[in-house]
């Protein structure tokens, strides 16, 4: 107000200076428009303010020098005008008033209706999506980062065992009042059970997220919980779906669920190659199968408790050369293929082509020896093998005794009942069957007790740092001789050296592979004596 009354003044006096001299009025003509057209008034207060102010002027001018006809009247003209233009200010204004009240009476009532989880207290995802879209499409512009970060407790359900669920919840109340002090500020959510989200500035990401698992680690009691995080920065130039920005960062936190020591992860483009993989895996199986992707590769296996290092069968194993993803080895696919119980499909296409080859050898008036193939343990469930095993056989004039089965140890517990009738059956055709991956589990010695094998095959474990552990020698020794009781052949894998071939050879360990003797390959190589 101080300056409007300065601003007229001004206006006035100068005006009046430019009046007496026979000069434009326009300096008390700009200080009007300035206080009344850019200084916001109500209409009442304009209406006296600038009646009193052009009637001032009016009569300062014309005690100084009458003023004409012509001068009242564009005196009044200018005053009407200024009021107009004051009028119309103030409308705009208020217009614009009307519109930000709206926006805030608006989000006033989403907040009010947005869903909060009902036992944190947190908002969940439907209030955490929104506010993130709104987030994204203001900042789009700027040059801010921010990342996505998805939470899991992993263990949580000891916890729960251990303390009930009533201390469950409760600790779950704690973790999200914790986070929600350590994301001060940023938008924090409970996706679901145990999963919690967040969503900040990227240059705190690590900083942040170790302090929640520090918070984790206080609050779990005697229990074994860690927090696994996720990491996902979406491309803030980009139209972002929240939906997709979590499944991001899910992903990033299941990448790393089963290594422990490892707290985040961050969804790159290294796991990106990863996840399309996976999934091309799943979309083109039936692609690989017809069109001939799916390689069968032969590793050697030798006799050695003579030393002689002889040729006495092959391994069958799966390769995957992809067009779009290349060569592909099994640890690929094969777990890919297990998780969404596809698996099959690359074991039966496994063993016709080894059919297939076997045909062809003893066509060329060859001697072909055995070929062992791998049994994932969902075979036993997706289809019956020894049917298959037996429709293949006569299909292309098989011996049983050329095709030896190899079933993990892991397949072993569960659907017992019909794992024993596919063995029963195998056994009552002749087919060899052989233990693998023995040592690698919790339960061998109950599987030799329970479970009756031709070949066991010791797991390559036993042979990892076999020069600096005293402990791997007796214990090698100690399962050949519990073998030979049980009438059972032995096969050690992962046979790397000398060394290690001639102490098998010299405890009576019957058959040795690994790459000692030769490389998977797509042809039957002779092993290297």
């Amino acid at each position: 107000m101080a300056f409007s009354v300065v601003s007229l003044i001004f206006g006035i006096h100068f005006g009046n200076n430019s009046y007496v001299k026979g000069e434009q009025i326009l300096s008390f003509v700009t200080m009007t428009l300035f206080v009344f057209g850019l200084i916001v008034w109500r209409p009442i207060p304009t209406f006296f303010a600038t009646a009193i102010t052009f009637g001032v002027f009016y009569l300062y001018i014309d005690h100084n020098l009458p003023a004409t006809y012509g001068t009242q009247v564009n005196l009044f003209t200018l005053w009407l005008g200024t009021f107009v233009v004051a009028l119309s200010s103030y409308r705009r204004h208020v217009s614009e008033a009307e519109k930000d009240e709206h926006i805030v009476e608006a989000n006033e009532k989403l907040r009010k209706i947005a869903s909060f989880d009902e036992l944190t207290g947190i908002p969940n995802m439907h209030s955490f999506n929104s506010a993130m879209s709104v987030l994204f499409e203001g900042v789009k512009d700027l040059d801010v980062h921010y990342s996505v970060m998805y939470m899991d407790l992993e263990n949580f359900k000891s916890y729960n065992d251990k303390y009930g669920f009533r201390e469950g919840d409760n600790l779950l109340r704690q973790i999200a009042e914790g986070l929600q002090e350590i994301f001060d500020g940023e938008l924090v959510a409970r996706f679901s059970d145990d999963h919690f989200v967040t969503l900040g500035m990227s240059e705190t990401t690590e900083e942040r997220a170790r302090a929640a698992s520090e918070l984790v680690e206080r609050l779990r009691g005697d229990v074994r919980l860690q927090l696994k995080v996720g990491v996902f920065e979406p491309d803030m130039q980009k139209r972002v779906d929240p939906a997709y920005a979590c499944d991001k960062a899910r992903i990033a936190c299941n990448n790393i669920k089963r290594h422990p020591g490892v707290f985040l992860c961050r969804y790159d483009e290294d796991l990106d190659t990863l996840v399309r993989r996976r999934q091309h895996i799943i979309n083109n199986v039936d692609t690989a199968v017809t069109k001939d992707w799916i390689k069968v590769y032969y590793q050697p296996v030798v006799r050695c408790a003579d030393g002689s290092a002889e040729l006495c069968g092959y391994e069958a194993l799966a390769r995957w050369d992809d067009p779009e993803f290349g060569f592909m080895p099994p640890f690929a696919f094969v777990e890919t293929l297990e998780e969404f119980r596809e698996i099959d499909k690359l074991d039966r296409c496994i063993i016709e082509q080894v059919c297939r080859d076997l045909r062809a050898e003893l066509e060329a008036g060859g001697n072909p020896v055995p070929v062992s193939l791998n049994f994932s343990r969902l075979d036993f469930e997706l289809y019956d093998v020894s049917s298959f095993l037996q429709e293949m056989s006569q299909k292309y004039g098989i011996p049983s005794e050329l095709l030896d089965v190899e079933i993990t140890e892991s397949a072993l517990t569960q659907h017992v009942s019909e794992l024993r009738r596919n063995m029963e059956a195998l056994r009552e055709e002749n087919f060899s069957l052989w233990l693998d991956d023995f040592g690698s589990g919790y339960s061998s010695l109950n599987v030799l007790k329970d479970f009756q094998f031709n070949v066991l095959k010791i797991d390559m474990a036993f042979l990892r740092g076999f020069e600096n552990n005293d402990k791997a020698r007796p214990i090698l020794r100690s399962i050949v001789e519990l073998a030979r009781e049980l009438d059972m052949v032995t096969l050690c894998e992962g046979v790397e050296t000398r060394e290690q071939f001639e102490f098998l050879s010299s405890i009576g360990c019957d058959r040795a592979q690994g790459y000692l003797f030769g490389k998977p390959g797509p042809t039957k190589e002779i092993p290297i004596s």
